[in-house]
């Protein structure tokens, strides 16, 4: 498999596993996550983790040099990959305000900087 796709479909895997669980735990009439907001934060939180580090294991396992530029690389464009998607979903799709959304801008940057230093640590 072309290891362009590889990447882009193990993004995929972890972003749609905290957005899969998301419609477990949100109420769709109120518009709103039918657990408080800091266990619904926090539940999104462990399922991206989760996620994370399933698609990180599978990146990573075979990388044997140039790690700090697959690092990058991955963690470049799973970063675009997250914030593109959830555009897409949350935004566009799901109408959530844009301010709502800006949060998560920041939010994605943990995946960009844990795969930059998976890739110094396999260095």
């Amino acid at each position: 498999m072309n290891k362009t796709i590889k990447t882009i479909l193990l993004g995929l895997i972890a972003w749609i596993i905290p957005f899969l669980l998301s419609f477990f735990i949100w109420d769709v009439k109120a518009n709103a996550p039918s657990v408080s907001a800091a266990w619904f934060y926090a539940l999104m939180s462990l399922a991206g983790a989760i996620g994370f580090l399933i698609a990180a294991y599978y990146q990573f396992k075979d990388v044997r040099k140039d790690a700090v530029k697959e690092g990058w690389t991955t963690g470049i464009i799973w970063y675009v990959e997250l914030v593109l998607l959830d555009l897409i979903f949350l935004v566009g799709l799901f109408g959530m305000a844009l301010p709502d959304y800006y949060h998560l801008l920041i939010s994605y940057l943990t995946p960009l900087i844990l795969c930059v230093t998976i890739g110094y640590v396999k260095k």
